[in-house]
């Protein structure tokens, strides 16, 4: 028997879009039946006393699992929550299991450009302290009511609360970041879903949505998909910061990570829960396999988005804007991406969210050093 890696036989060899994303689904299925039993990372725990943590979307769920987690390495964290009754009730339960820690809870409403620039002013108000880590972790799968497809910004719901709130955050915060900032991305395998192209307007046009850059040329548009669009626009923001930073001579890591398949109340929301074969059907099989799912507290185990957020080994930083799953860099349609469109999804992004953001581009693609994950991942 040869001494290399058997490969699935199901799996193609992952050099177009079209063979990661039929890969990603491949291994999303295997995932989403195995969620359960597949065993926890080992995390190494690190003292950060004296470290700052914004953690957005973090009164229930996976946000809650991460805060905790960094509490228990004693950093000072900050719940960034709409909803503040359920943040205060997540700060109590961090502080059972992490009694002498010290815990925040700050409001933020990611579904308006309004609430983000708040927060970031409420920030530089109260000293403007460093900023060691940064997790965008808030999302919803649908718009609150479902003739809300649009926000008081104009732009469709999930593309603002999702990611263009990561923009705007980021941007603003970006003078109180640490030298060494660790920059994480909650995304999902919606990411191998999601498709744009370089033909897009370079301002979203209010109220409406653009094929080719909201979602997919050619896919029924549903909310799993608009969703997706969102997560694949993480990774893409993730290699972008990671070209800015280096560029700029920063040890500043930015990450974008899957979960996995978690059962949470992301799936009890009326949109989501609601969904149908005919309607959404992403969110049908989802919503109707969620027994198969991990809890909250189980994803947190897994423990990706901590392990991303704390370690500062180069060999993990060397890895920066690639989508993690398991803490292993994951093939993504995002690595076949040009300069042009990266560019021009940024030029986006900015108008969007109206802000002057220079990413300073480079002679060559703006792809992390190092060498990319092979097939379907790699070993650190």
């Amino acid at each position: 028997m040869g001494s290399g890696k058997k490969k699935m036989p199901f799996l193609k060899r992952a050099r177009t879009k079209t063979a990661i994303q039929y890969n990603a689904f491949m291994g999303l299925v295997v995932r989403v039946l195995l969620a359960r039993v597949l065993p926890h990372q080992k995390l190494k725990k690190y003292d950060l006393t004296g470290k700052n943590a914004i953690v957005t979307g973090s009164n229930t769920g996976l946000g809650k699992a991460m805060a905790m987690h960094l509490a228990q390495m004693n950093a000072t964290v900050y719940l960034a929550c709409r909803n503040l009754t359920k943040a205060e009730v997540a700060r109590s339960d961090i502080l059972k299991s992490a009694p002498t820690a010290t815990v925040h809870v700050l409001p933020l409403d990611t579904s308006t450009l309004e609430d983000c620039r708040r927060f970031c002013a409420d920030w530089a108000a109260d000293g403007g302290k460093t900023i060691d880590i940064l997790m965008h972790n808030a999302g919803v799968g649908c718009p609150p009511t479902p003739d809300a497809i649009y926000g008081p910004d104009g732009f469709e719901h999930l593309y603002m609360t999702n990611f263009l709130s990561n923009v705007l955050l980021t941007s603003l915060l970006e003078g109180y970041l640490a030298s060494d900032a660790r920059i994480v991305m909650t995304s999902s395998p919606g990411a191998f879903v999601g498709g744009v192209t370089n033909d897009f307007a370079l301002a979203s046009p209010k109220n409406a949505m653009e094929a080719g850059f909201n979602y997919k040329k050619g896919q029924k548009v549903t909310n799993s998909i608009l969703y997706s669009n969102g997560k694949l626009m993480q990774v893409c923001l993730a290699r972008m910061l990671t070209h800015k930073y280096r560029a700029e001579g920063k040890d500043i890591a930015v990450h974008a990570y899957t979960p996995g398949y978690t059962a949470s109340e992301f799936f009890d929301k009326k949109g989501v829960a609601a969904s149908t074969l005919k309607s959404d059907i992403i969110w049908f099989f989802l919503r109707t396999g969620v027994k198969f799912a991990m809890s909250p507290e189980e994803a947190g185990k897994k423990k990706t988005g901590v392990f991303l957020a704390t370690d500062h080994t180069q060999k993990v930083a060397d890895k920066g804007g690639y989508l993690f799953e398991r803490m292993k860099p994951m093939v993504s349609g995002v690595d076949l991406y040009d300069d042009d469109i990266l560019d021009r999804l940024w030029n986006r992004w900015c108008a969007d969210a109206g802000i002057q953001w220079d990413h300073l581009p480079v002679e060559g693609s703006p792809k992390p050093s190092g060498d990319p994950p092979t097939e379907k991942s790699e070993d650190l």
